[in-house]
């Protein structure tokens, strides 16, 4: 009898156990960091997948706005893109749903199809549990033929390949090469792990993890969204451009102000939108006066505004088309309005008590030197500091107006009358250093030596000062007598305090007080707990 019949030996046994352990334990290093790439890989998929969905619903948008604008020239593209988004929208889902048949098996969850579809959406790849099972997998898509034709993978493939059938249909001779170039190749034959062929149904999930199973059908729902995309295209490409623009001609007035001050003339550009610019153009304004376009086909306007209030203008264009003329109307409206003033608040849409309160103020028709403001409010005033612009202090909470006054062709007129709130300035910070509590080294906090006040998101330039403010320290679980500082600064008792602290040990300083603009304040921090680190 042969070596290889002898019986092994309780020893050999225990090797050959061992061995099979440490291999074991060796694939499971690997396994974790593979199974995190999968997890990566088949989230970022998802992402890209979610916004090729975003991509095509614009394109079919914008497919439905053409076919919206012009029915009869569009409306038999736009119905063969229905059908393609149809199409695509149930090979995806279906695609979807084996994923999610897939994961329910695979970790044998009671709630089924609904439940997998819950993880996958909420945690990803990350919330499948059983991640490196395969046996499951294979068996779902391979089945128990050798060739792999009686499992998922085998209607899969089926699915796959009437979808893509269909699509061709949709395109006309001349494109159905390029849309077969990215279209998923489910024909050619793999090699096998034991010599010979395999078909695509064993090439990609046969012995398969269930990660990697997931990864794939996320790639392929990223090609034919991507082969989607590319068919909408082509559908809408096949419209011509122009004519349907030149379809669409119409008249268009483009003011250059439908808002304008009696004595200035309303101005705009009368064109058709997107006709020949070299073409001459006719157009009669309000029933007799007759105007022609220019070198770039646009008529210029320019209408009277004498009289206040609204004013309704119309008339026709005529473009020249072979041996006739086609009218146009076209019609709008612009108000004649008496001179105003405009006042700008160049930091905020407040006043605040105790600063420079930067404003910005104009009158169409009026130069600077000819605008004069004024305030209402106890204690308020206004300044000129540049032309147009001025400085404007406040005292109290509540409201103030400013009233503009200019002079207009020599004479003073009240040009408006605009309404500001007033409020104080937002409570600072007290910080030591950058820190308004936390963790601090004893060097640091010595170092510092002081309490500063920060003003963080105001756009004014604010200083504030620390008048008081009170220390104590708790050291071994004892807090000692609270120590006094009537500035910013740390006293010498107060460093000395600091410099026998240790880790762990809390600063606490409280009963902060501060001065700024607008007289004393609290700090919106008024107190700061620091731990000795």
């Amino acid at each position: 009898m042969g070596a290889t019949n002898c019986p092994e030996t309780p020893r050999q046994r225990m090797i050959s156990m061992m061995y099979l352990v440490y291999t074991a334990m060796l694939a499971l290093n690997v396994s974790a960091e593979i199974l995190q790439s999968f997890q990566t890989v088949g989230d970022s998929i998802e992402v890209t997948n979610n916004l090729l969905l975003q991509k095509s619903e614009s394109s079919y948008q914008a497919f439905e706005n053409a076919y919206k604008a012009n029915p009869d020239k569009v409306a038999a593209n736009w119905n063969k893109a229905l059908e393609v988004k149809k199409a695509t929208r149930e090979i995806l889902n279906y695609i979807d749903n084996i994923k999610y048949e897939l994961v329910a098996k695979v970790d044998g969850l009671q709630g089924g199809v609904a439940e997998a579809k819950n993880i996958l959406t909420k945690q990803g790849f990350g919330g499948v549990v059983r991640q490196d099972n395969f046996d499951i997998p294979t068996n779902y898509f391979i089945g128990m033929d050798e060739t792999g034709n009686s499992g998922k993978a085998t209607e899969l493939k089926n699915k796959i390949d009437a979808y893509q059938s269909k699509m061709l249909q949709y395109v006309d001779s001349r494109y159905r090469e390029r849309i077969k170039k990215i279209q998923i190749d489910t024909k050619t034959k793999y090699p096998g792990k034991g010599g010979g062929e395999q078909n695509w149904q064993m090439y990609n999930f046969y012995h398969s993890i269930v990660l990697a199973d997931l990864v794939i059908l996320n790639k392929l729902k990223s090609e034919i969204q991507n082969s989607e995309l590319d068919m909408i295209n082509i559908l809408y490409s096949a419209i011509s451009a122009d004519d349907f623009k030149f379809d669409n001609v119409s008249a268009r007035v483009i003011p250059k102000s439908t808002y304008v001050i009696q004595g200035s003339p309303f101005e705009g550009d009368l064109l058709v939108v997107a006709y020949d610019s070299k073409t001459k153009l006719r157009a009669e304004i309000n029933g007799g006066q007759t105007l022609t376009s220019n070198d770039s086909g646009i008529v210029a306007l320019k209408l009277p505004s004498t009289q206040l209030g609204p004013h309704k203008y119309g008339g026709k264009v005529y473009v020249k088309k072979e041996l006739t003329e086609v009218e146009y109307p076209f019609s709008g409206e612009y108000f004649v309005a008496a001179p105003t003033a405009t006042v700008s608040l160049d930091n905020m849409n407040v006043f605040y008590i105790g600063v420079d309160n930067p404003v910005s103020i104009s009158v169409p028709g009026a130069n600077a030197d000819q605008v004069f403001p004024t305030i209402t409010g106890t204690g308020s005033s206004i300044t000129k500091v540049a032309p147009g612009k001025y400085k404007v202090n406040v005292k109290t909470q509540g409201k103030v107006h400013i009233i503009i006054s200019a002079n207009i062709n020599g004479k003073t007129m009240q040009m408006g009358d605009c309404e500001y709130r007033v409020k104080p300035i937002p409570r600072p910070m007290a910080v030591i250093g950058n820190q308004s509590g936390g963790s601090i080294s004893r060097e640091e906090l010595a170092a510092q030596g002081r309490i500063n006040i920060k003003m963080d998101n105001f756009d004014f330039n604010v200083r504030f000062s620390v008048t008081s403010f009170r220390m104590q320290i708790a050291a071994g679980g004892d807090s000692q007598i609270p120590m006094e500082s009537n500035g910013p600064n740390f006293t010498p008792e107060m460093l000395n305090k600091i410099n026998k602290l240790r880790r762990g040990n809390k600063v606490f300083i409280e009963e902060i007080r501060a001065v700024g603009p607008a007289g004393a304040i609290k700090p919106s921090n008024e107190s700061i707990v620091l731990t000795i680190k």
